[in-house]
């Protein structure tokens, strides 16, 4: 089941519970970026009491005489979960800087929701983007597909990269020149697609990795995130730099904190965004009365 919020899902459980004839408590709970993104409503019985061990020929360890009181916790595993994902849509202004175009709250991360808030993004903006940067989720990608055809849809290098270590191991990358090497044609829009995948089989040769499976994947989605192939696209900095929707989660991590419920996220979104737009008109004042600053003493700066 899907809820709107954690209150109601509180509520259904709550009711629910009564019905059965149990009552129920919070438990476990996790968060990402100070934003909840997983809660367990269990019975009260749920897990058993946790018992101290107690040295019992030590003196100092002798436990006061205290009322026994009988457990409560049986170990039952009725419980409930709630789950929300935090999907901001982030654009770059004419500043460079990050502009957040729109937000949502999903219930899960399936292609029939994602399809759904995409089409409700393009009801909104009137028109579709012409290009978008993801992550690699599958059930993403069916969705730009089928909501946004006609969009370049390109993939995020920053999450790729960020995989690296974890799947050819750390001490390739730290121990010798290969990420260097690697590095060197995937950051970077100055040479051709032919002069990357020179370098990247002659890469692959030096540390005999021409058959590993994932590096053998992502080469066959370079033309979806590697520079090289859309040199003469203006791409405005989405792909070039690093992540910019690790930047957007920082920034909103700046405003949320690990005790936020779901009424005071929303609060505390709309102080972010007007934080944004008070950024974006400093920028915009600033560049209409303010002389920039010079790099160098050349006469073409002057």
């Amino acid at each position: 089941m899907i809820f709107d919020n954690l209150e109601s899902a509180k509520s259904f459980y709550k009711r629910y519970a009564l019905a059965c004839g149990f009552s129920i408590r919070k438990a476990t709970q996790w968060k990402s970026r100070g934003i909840i993104q997983g809660k367990y409503f269990v019975c009260s019985k749920e897990g058993q009491k946790a018992v101290k061990e107690v040295d019992t020929l030590n003196e100092e360890h002798q436990p006061k005489q205290k009322r026994r009181k009988p457990s409560q916790r049986t170990g039952c595993e009725a419980r409930i979960r709630y789950k929300i994902v935090f999907v901001p849509f982030t654009g770059i202004n004419n500043h460079n800087c990050n502009v957040t175009l729109g937000a949502a709250l999903l219930g899960n991360e399936t292609a029939e929701t994602y399809t759904w808030l995409l089409k409700s993004f393009k009801d909104a903006f009137g028109y579709a983007p012409k290009v978008l940067v993801t992550d690699q989720d599958p059930a993403m990608k069916r969705a730009i597909e089928d909501v946004f055809p006609d969009t370049r849809h390109k993939l995020c290098m920053w999450h790729i990269i960020d995989k690296l270590s974890g799947n050819v191991g750390s001490k390739l990358c730290n121990k010798t020149d290969f990420k260097e090497r690697l590095c060197d044609i995937v950051w970077t829009d100055h040479i051709t697609p032919d002069h990357f995948e020179q370098h990247w089989a002659g890469i692959m040769h030096d540390f005999h990795l021409t058959e590993h499976e994932w590096l053998s994947d992502i080469y066959q989605l370079r033309s979806s995130w590697i520079p090289a192939f859309y040199r003469d696209e203006d791409m405005s900095g989405l792909m070039r730099t690093s992540s910019r929707s690790e930047s957007e989660n920082h920034f909103f991590g700046k405003f949320f904190n690990p005790r936020t419920t779901l009424v005071e996220f929303l609060a505390h979104f709309d102080s972010a965004i007007e934080h944004q737009r008070h950024e974006h008109r400093r920028n915009d004042h600033d560049s209409r009365y303010k002389a920039p600053e010079t790099w160098s003493n050349f006469p073409l700066e002057k």
